[in-house]
């Protein structure tokens, strides 16, 4: 499902909420961005290890020192 799929069937969703609901509907999507972005960054960060690689923090903090 596209991006401008998921954003038609949230609007229609949201046709008949009244703000309360409206509101708690936002709360839910943004605590589930949030659960995602942690996930992501965890596999990120296993991958960096499991492929012995440099992250991002690691290459700044060279960069600082030198």
């Amino acid at each position: 499902m596209s991006m401008f799929d998921q954003f038609k069937m949230a609007s229609e969703m949201m046709k008949n909420m009244n703000s309360g609901q409206i509101n708690e509907f936002a709360k839910r999507a943004g605590e589930s961005k949030n659960m995602l972005e942690d996930t992501i960054r965890e596999l990120v960060e296993k991958e960096i290890q499991k492929r012995d690689l440099i992250s991002r923090s690691e290459v700044e903090k060279m960069i600082r020192k030198a």
